[in-house]
């Protein structure tokens, strides 16, 4: 009897090595999960964006969004200042097995146009920020990209993320750092020809009950146009039940926020 426990527990820990490291996949995997633990979302972001020149421009701006556990997220972003980009929006509807839909609304229009797969490597409203980054910031498809873990150290996990055969992408790849709580803290973006883009650091990470994680600031160097926008975060409302018409171009073509 001793002899058949003996060899059950044995073959337990060959199964299951104790310090297993998990995978890449598993850990970005994780980090979204925690991340998307809402239905939805509403905040204030101050936007700073300084130039090589020392030159600063300020926007204002409102984030709305809604998660959806099959992938179907919406988001709706509305500009107030300055005035001159008063009225801009952008409406993104995320599916899960197709490529997401996306509609811009500029001040001088009044009607919206679609953005184009081909425009996702765009930079939108005079920032940093790409058309597709704009989608990619409340998580990633990650089953459109192979990931790699690179190295462990103190700061947590350096993860290499590929886009897959097939998948449109602005970016060759990225290197993601995520640490030991699974909150994302830094990114790294290089173009198809290897070169390092831009980089994105989030500070002020707070993290509530059950381990979601939000940064309260995102700064983005952007090393090939010298420039760097600047996001702070404010008055932001998890899980208030907004209302369904926010995230549609109806919304967007209004003066409501």
């Amino acid at each position: 009897m001793f002899k058949i426990l003996f060899s059950f527990v044995i073959a337990l820990l060959i199964s299951f090595p104790a310090g297993a490291e998990e995978s890449a996949q598993q850990i970005v995997d994780k980090s979204w999960q925690l991340y998307r633990q809402a239905h939805d979302e509403k905040e204030q972001i101050h936007l700073t964006v300084t130039y090589k020149d020392g030159r600063k421009e300020e926007k204002s701006l409102i984030r709305w969004i809604r998660y959806d556990d099959r992938g179907e997220d919406k988001v709706t972003i509305k500009f107030s200042k300055p005035a001159m980009d008063d009225g801009l929006g952008l409406l993104t509807w995320r599916h899960a097995d197709k490529a997401d839909d996306q509609w811009l609304k500029l001040p001088s229009m009044e009607k919206v146009r679609r953005i184009s797969s081909a425009d996702q490597d765009k930079y939108f409203a005079g920032t940093d920020l790409t058309y597709e980054d704009t989608r990619q910031l409340l998580s990633e498809r990650t089953k459109d990209f192979t990931y790699r873990t690179v190295k462990h150290d103190s700061q947590g996990w350096h993860i290499e993320a590929l886009p897959k055969a097939g998948v449109t992408s602005g970016y060759g790849r990225r290197i993601m750092q995520i640490n030991d709580k699974y909150a994302m803290t830094i990114i790294e973006y290089f173009s198809k020809d290897g070169k390092l883009l831009k980089t994105q650091q989030s500070s002020d990470i707070s993290y509530s009950k059950g381990g979601l994680w939000r940064p309260g600031k995102i700064d983005i160097t952007n090393q090939l146009l010298q420039r760097k926008s600047s996001l702070v975060m404010s008055d932001r409302k998890i899980n208030t039940n907004l209302g369904g018409d926010i995230f549609s171009v109806k919304y967007l073509e209004s003066s409501r926020r």
